[in-house]
């Protein structure tokens, strides 16, 4: 094992004791009441108070601790009730927990943002009695703070972690407290070995694990897997990994090392009903139970994927509705997302075949959006794959409206409107137009989802006129509604300020015009310009017109600003003729020009490609403002919401023209 240890151990042991005491103080700072002593089964009550980190000016915060329990880390979620501008966070320490580090969480625009304590962590040490710590506490304390280990645990920490010294000496401290337990984590003995002993790892690693193997008689398949790995990808010893695997296949027949053989043979076959042969063949041999170990569940994920996929491209509907009611949350809603909003979106499938499919899979979506099959490892809390299972949920039930408004059941579409939450209803302005769609059809007043989606800036140009005509009938004036329309905006919106981009150089954009003639755009004319990079083939780009259009009405009149529209990455043979015919049938009073092709031919997109290498991205629509000829914002794509992209490009306008 280990050399015997040297002095400086001590010095490393009296470090980590005095990180332990430090930890506690400074933990006081914004989580208190951690018990001293905690002991498993045991619950208690702290308070979090963000004041001064991380979370301080975020809205709804979540917490959850990361758990050493019986020699397996997993994941526990806190109780959290937000109490004033602080918030009670209960916790009940797991039956057989030695370690715990909590860590806390919110959602904001600009992605999760946690509280780990700045780097120094929120973390306690089980006890089975006082002065007793349970077993596996020195084990995760090695392992938790060390920079080759826990990179698992989502960045909890970045810079504050302990060498490879201080691992060595926790973990000799658990083998000799728990020796017993030794074939649970003699895994982690080895890498340990291997980093604080790299040029003597293959002669020890070899001389422990031949004395290892002796004793192995009777212990479960998975100290079995480990060897066999260690022996295979660590010690390079293909005879003593085919001996392994010989005890392996005759010992456990129906056991992981078989499953995955068997499983590994099926992604190859490049015929599809081949393949759905042996997948059958698979899941007789190898039934899902709960026997099957968490690195494994994802072989039943892909073959169900890989059936579903395999009934719906053959049309075999039937079967598709014998597997609904056996599949998990998580399955049901890849399945949907995959061929029955697809499907949906290609027109490749009635309507009425998908209704079919489609209604039994919500149903049991609805049923298991609690099952935590989006729990993988300790990636997510139970609160955070329920939390996410709910939002997949909402998004497909919106597809399930799409598809009611395809067949024209409004009864339906009202019906599925009402299990959404309030705010996911008003998200989309096509969405809004179903909306009010079905609720015409039943003569039912529309102008309280009228008020609703111009409070959320999701109103469509269609939505805004009926809006407009019930504002009339009210007796008010025509010049008043730009006003009204305003203020119902501000009512659910916070002031924001506009985000402009640290002023980045604008490459230089030449282009062609619908005339042949080519131009240098002024850049640097002393005007806000605004480029709007589209193509013909690009359908969120086309949808995005009506909103540019009215921002082109708008500055019509106004010399500081210029709208450009760009056509770009066309591939096909007359696209500038088929550009101009678009436009001029919807109607768009706007100009575009055209990219020019690089040397040596191919898309037209030579400006464009500069553009896009300076955001990392060639998807479009892409948006450019530039002033002085510097690049000040930025955006990709289309949220389907004109409103909110003509107010978005108009803050930004009035941004730069008051800097």
């Amino acid at each position: 094992m280990f050399k015997k240890i040297k002095n400086i151990k001590l010095l490393v042991l009296a470090f980590c004791a005095f990180t332990l005491q430090v930890t506690s103080q400074e933990v006081k700072s914004r989580l208190q009441g951690m018990v001293d002593i905690p002991i498993p089964g045991a619950s208690f009550s702290m308070t979090y108070d963000p004041k001064g980190g991380p979370l301080e000016n975020v809205k709804n915060i979540n917490g959850y601790a990361y758990v050493f329990n019986n020699y397996r880390w997993e994941i526990e979620d806190l109780k959290m009730k937000k109490n004033g501008a602080v918030y009670s966070a209960d916790f009940t320490v797991p039956k057989n927990c030695a370690f715990m580090a909590f860590k806390f969480y919110g959602n904001t625009e600009n992605g999760l943002v946690t509280d780990t304590n700045q780097d120094t962590g929120y973390i306690l040490v089980a006890f089975k009695e006082p002065k007793v710590k349970m077993p596996g506490a020195d084990l995760a304390w090695a392992t938790f703070r060390n920079k080759d280990f826990n990179g698992q645990f989502g960045g909890y920490f970045k810079d504050f972690t302990i060498d490879g010294d201080a691992t060595e000496y926790w973990l000799k401290k658990e083998v000799a407290a728990n020796g017993n337990r030794f074939p649970e984590f003699f895994d982690t003995y080895f890498k340990v070995l291997k980093v604080q002993k790299p040029e003597k790892f293959q002669e020890l690693g070899g001389k422990f694990l031949a004395d290892f193997t002796k004793k192995m008689n009777g212990m479960p398949e998975e100290v079995y897997l480990k060897v066999h790995n260690i022996y295979s990808y660590e010690l390079k010893n293909k005879a003593k990994a085919d001996s392994v695997e010989n005890v392996i296949v005759k010992q456990f027949p129906k056991g992981a090392f078989l499953r995955q053989k068997a499983y590994q043979k099926i992604m190859p076959i490049p015929d599809a009903t081949e393949r759905n042969k042996v997948i059958t063949q698979f899941l007789a041999d190898f039934p899902y139970t709960t026997d099957v170990p968490d690195s494994q569940k994802y072989f039943y994920d892909n073959i169900v994927k890989l059936q579903f996929g395999y009934y719906f491209e053959n049309k075999d509907y039937k079967s598709i509705l014998a597997m609904i009611p056996n599949m998990n949350f998580a399955n049901l809603n890849d399945a949907y997302h995959q061929n029955i909003s697809k499907a949906l979106y290609l027109k490749v499938v009635d309507p009425a075949v998908i209704e079919t499919m489609a209604v039994p899979m919500i149903q049991q979506m609805q049923q298991k959006v609690n099952d935590l099959s989006y729990m993988q490892g300790i990636y997510w809390s139970p609160n955070q794959a329920t939390e996410n299972a709910k939002t997949q949920l909402n998004n497909e039930l919106v597809i399930q409206i799409r598809m009611y408004d395809i067949l024209k059941k409004y009864k339906e579409v009202l019906e599925v409107f009402a299990l959404l939450p309030f705010e996911k209803r008003y998200e989309k302005a096509s969405i809004n137009d179903i909306h009010i769609k079905a609720l015409e059809s039943f003569n039912k007043p529309i102008i309280e989802v009228l008020k609703n989606a111009a409070r959320a800036n999701t109103l469509s140009e269609g939505a805004t006129a009926k809006l407009k005509e019930l504002y009339l009938k009210e007796g008010k004036k025509e010049a008043d509604f730009p006003a009204y329309l305003e203020q119902l905006k501000k009512e659910n919106k916070p002031e924001e300020k506009i985000a402009l981009m640290d002023p980045v150089p604008a490459p230089a954009i030449k282009v062609q015009s619908a005339d042949g003639k080519t131009k240098d755009l002024a850049l640097n004319s002393g005007k806000i310009i605004v480029i709007d990079f589209w193509a013909t083939w690009c359908g969120p780009c086309k949808k995005a017109f009506p909103a540019m259009q009215q921002l082109v009405t708008n500055f019509k009149e106004d010399k500081q600003v210029e709208i450009n529209f760009i056509s770009t990455q066309e591939t096909k043979e007359g696209y500038k003729k088929e550009a101009l015919a678009y436009l001029k049938e919807k109607g768009l009073k706007i100009n575009t020009y055209f990219d020019l092709v690089k040397k040596g031919g191919g898309t037209n997109n030579e400006s464009f490609s500069k553009y896009a290498a300076i955001f990392k991205s060639s998807g479009i629509p892409r948006k450019v403002v530039i002033k002085d000829g510097k690049i000040r914002f930025t955006s990709e794509g289309y949220s389907g919401n004109p409103g909110q992209l003509v107010d978005e490009l108009t803050d930004v306008i009035n941004a730069l023209k008051n800097e």
